[in-house]
């Protein structure tokens, strides 16, 4: 398990050149941010994240605010409500058969299709769609 303060450097790394996000806010907005570290291995790196509303096409999922983490191993979907319990998907890359991105005039989505789901992240603002596509990139099929 990797420590919070790794965590918190890596997110802190990723916002370098985003001078304009506060990580503390980002810490107060995305609470599934506090929990991260009890899911991600040690030798995990975070390449990048996004938040949104998360689909099932086989199965319905909380509502509210998902965070998506893609780190140099997997894809983390991660929700924690403030009442309920903490809901954590992993999904290995080799087990996505199909992934797409679709940018619209305010909100992004992102389509990831396993096996056994496919889960459809939407409404991704799209300041943060556009930061985190470049990480996505290199695994869009």
């Amino acid at each position: 398990m990797t420590s919070e303060d790794t965590i918190r450097n890596q997110i802190q790394n990723l916002l370098t050149h985003h001078p304009q996000i506060n990580i503390d806010i980002l810490y107060l907005y995305v609470p599934e941010l506090k929990t991260l570290h009890q899911y991600l291995g040690e030798d995990e790196t975070i390449k990048g994240y996004c938040i949104g509303l998360l689909e099932g096409k086989n199965q319905k999922y909380t509502a509210g605010k998902w965070l998506l983490v893609l780190t140099d191993k997997q894809i983390h979907l991660l929700r924690n409500p403030m009442l309920g319990n903490p809901t954590h998907i992993p999904i290995d890359f080799a087990k996505l058969q199909n992934t797409s991105t679709k940018l619209g005039w305010f909100f992004g989505q992102i389509h990831l299709e396993t096996e056994t789901e496919t889960f459809r992240m939407i409404q991704i603002g799209k300041k943060d769609y556009q930061f985190f596509l470049p990480s996505l990139q290199p695994y869009v099929k």
